[in-house]
C-alpha cells in the first residue's frame, strides 16, 4: 500500500509516475526606475499527479474506478495518505483519465491504467474516517477516531488484521491460478481424459489456497471481536469461512474426478468456484477498509529508521 485516497486503495506495485508542484504567489509592483518590487501574497495550493494501474488481482477494478469518478463529480475533499501511512492533507480530484487494458469475456474491466491530478483542499470538509477527522489527534491519526482506552491494545489487533489481509491476498492469487486451470479444463468437456491431466496442477494450487484461508480461520476469534473497532474485519472473518468451505468442495470434486462422469465432478467444482468469486467480490470493500486501517495504524508507530539514526549520532 502506497496511496490511500479517501477510502480508495491505490496499489504501489502499479505506480508508474508521480509529480508534485509547489508554488507561491507574489504581486509585482512597478517602480519609476529599476526592476519592479515583489510583495509576498501567500502560497498557492499544492498540485499532485500520479499514474497507477488498477488490477483485478489486487481488488475490485470497477468499484474503485466508480468511487473515484463519484468523488470527482461531487468535488469531495479526500484525505491523502502515502508512504509509511503519513497523512498529507485533503485533496480534490481535478482530472482523471483511464485506459482499459483488458476485460473479461463479459466486457468487465480487469485492468485499468489511470492518471489522476489532485489539488490541495483548504477549508471545511465533511467529517469522516478518512476525511476531516484525520486533522485532529495530536499527530496520532487513530487518536482522533478511536476511544482512548482502545489505542493501547491495538498492536496485537493490527498484527492479526495485517496477517489476515496478507493471507487473503496470497490465497486469492492461488485461486486465480486455479481459475485459469479450470478455464483450460472446460475446453476439454468432450475429452475428459485430457481434462484430468490438468487436475494435479489445480490441486497443488488449491492446497496452497486452503492453507492460506485455513490460517485466517485461526484468527477468527480476534477478527470477530472487532465489531466496534473495525466492523469490516467481522464481515471478512465470516466470509472467509464460506470461501474455505467452497474451496474444500472444489478440492473434493477434483479428487474424486473420473473420465466417465464429467458432469458429476466438474459441475459442482465449477459452481463452487463461482461462489468463491462472488465472495471475493463481496470482500473487495472490507479488505480495502482493513488495508486502510493498517495504514492509519502505521502512523502511530515510531520511525525506527530515524530512531536508529539518532542512536548512532549519540
Amino acid at each position: 500500500m502506497y496511496f490511500m485516497l479517501g477510502d480508495i486503495a491505490l496499489e504501489a506495485i502499479d505506480l508508474t509516475e508521480f509529480s508534485e508542484t509547489f508554488a507561491a504567489e507574489f504581486a509585482e509592483h512597478a517602480v519609476l526606475k529599476g526592476k519592479p518590487r515583489l510583495q509576498a501574497m501567500g502560497e498557492k495550493l499544492n498540485e499532485l499527479s500520479f499514474a497507477i494501474r488498477l488490477h483485478h488481482k489486487i481488488g475490485g477494478v470497477e468499484s474503485r474506478y466508480q468511487a473515484l469518478l463519484t468523488a470527482k463529480a461531487e468535488q469531495n475533499a479526500l484525505a491523502l495518505i502515502w508512504g509509511r501511512g503519513k497523512y498529507k492533507g485533503n485533496y480534490v480530484i481535478t482530472q482523471l483519465s483511464s485506459t482499459t487494458l483488458f476485460t473479461d469475456k463479459y466486457g468487465n474491466a480487469l485492468c485499468r491504467e489511470m492518471t489522476i491530478s489532485l489539488k490541495e483542499f483548504v477549508g471545511d470538509s465533511e467529517d469522516s474516517l478518512f476525511g476531516d477527522a484525520l486533522n485532529f489527534g495530536s499527530n496520532s491519526l487513530l487518536g482522533s477516531i478511536l476511544p482512548s482506552g482502545v489505542v493501547s491494545t491495538l498492536s496485537t489487533v493490527k498484527n492479526a488484521v495485517s496477517r489476515g489481509v496478507e493471507l487473503y491476498n496470497q490465497g486469492k492469487r492461488l485461486v486465480d491460478e486455479v481459475q485459469n486451470t479450470v478455464a483450460v479444463i472446460r475446453k476439454f468437456a468432450d475429452d475428459p481424459a485430457t481434462a484430468l491431466g490438468y487436475l494435479p496442477l489445480a490441486l497443488r494450487n488449491l492446497d496452497g489456497a486452503l492453507g492460506s484461508f485455513g490460517e485466517i480461520t485461526g484468527l477468527s476469534d480476534t477478527l470477530s471481536g472487532l465489531s466496534d473497532l473495525l466492523p469490516s474485519a467481522v464481515k471478512f472473518s465470516h466470509k472467509i469461512d464460506d470461501i474455505y468451505t467452497d474451496l474444500q468442495i472444489l478440492k473434493d470434486s477434483f479428487t474424486n474426478a473420473s473420465g466417465n462422469d464429467w458432469s458429476n465432478w466438474f459441475t459442482p467444482a465449477d459452481n463452487a468456484l463461482s461462489s468463491v468469486n462472488e465472495s471475493f467480490d463481496y470482500l473487495a470493500k472490507p479488505v480495502a477498509e482493513m488495508t486502510a486501517w493498517i495504514v492509519l495504524r502505521a502512523d502511530d508507530e515510531p520511525d525506527t529508521e530515524k530512531d536508529n539514526d539518532d542512536t548512532d549520532l549519540a
